[in-house]
């Protein structure tokens, strides 16, 4: 699977879960970036190496402790 097919699967998933269309750009503000680079990331045109060493890293481990690092994250940011 290409970065750029996950990160538009994440998308669709957080519609569904929303029960609403979501635009590039609110998404984009959502994840912190400029509606230009969310655009260049889901046709695959930017993909960072962070974001893939991410995915790699987060592929090693069990689905509860990924659970637990995505929910530290989140409440550190909010």
């Amino acid at each position: 699977m290409e970065l750029n097919d996950l990160i538009n699967k994440i998308h669709k998933t957080i519609e569904a879960k929303e029960i609403a269309n979501i635009s590039q750009p609110n998404m984009a503000k959502k994840i912190g970036v400029s509606p230009r680079t969310y655009t260049e990331y889901s046709r695959g045109v930017n993909q960072p190496l962070a974001m893939k060493a991410l995915l790699n890293m987060l592929n090693e481990l069990e689905d509860e402790d990924i659970i637990k690092i995505v929910r530290l994250w989140k409440n550190n940011n909010e």
